[in-house]
């Protein structure tokens, strides 16, 4: 995973500023355990004592987007999640219906192995794919009989 400093200097190599919000943005979701919404991110913000508001927070994901920096995580509900991007730990996501937890979950040969045959057989070249699991978690299959 590339570090917060590094995702900076490459920014700032493309002629983009690094002001405060930027800088303070891509901390959190290098230091995040799991996606972040929006509304996520704002809190974070607030915590740290960061006003910011929402179109700001969505320009400054649209540009680490546009460079490759960070993931959007598209949910069945149609939200979307954001999280640092990683070259050597492409990752898909198991998120329990019961209490929305997010875990990551990892088979890349398996998944390679398929987008082999999907150009072979359909003659489709795989660029980039999102693969999330809906289930439930340990503890809301126990809390709710599933």
């Amino acid at each position: 995973m590339a570090t917060p400093h590094q995702v900076l200097v490459d920014l700032k190599s493309r002629g983009e500023r690094i002001t405060e919000i930027r800088r303070v943005l891509v901390d959190i979701l290098a230091k995040s355990q799991k996606p972040l919404s929006v509304q996520d991110i704002l809190a974070k913000l607030k915590i740290r004592c960061i006003e910011a508001n929402k179109t700001t927070v969505y320009r400054q994901l649209e540009t680490l987007h546009k460079y490759n920096f960070i993931y959007e995580v598209r949910l069945a509900d149609r939200s979307v999640l954001y999280e640092l991007a990683s070259e050597d730990d492409h990752h898909h996501h198991l998120v329990c219906l019961g209490c929305g937890a997010i875990e990551d979950v990892s088979f890349k040969d398996d998944v390679e192995r398929q987008e082999k045959n999907i150009l072979k057989t359909k003659k489709f070249k795989v660029v980039r794919h999102s693969l999330e699991f809906f289930g439930w978690c340990a503890k809301c299959q126990k809390k709710y009989g599933k």
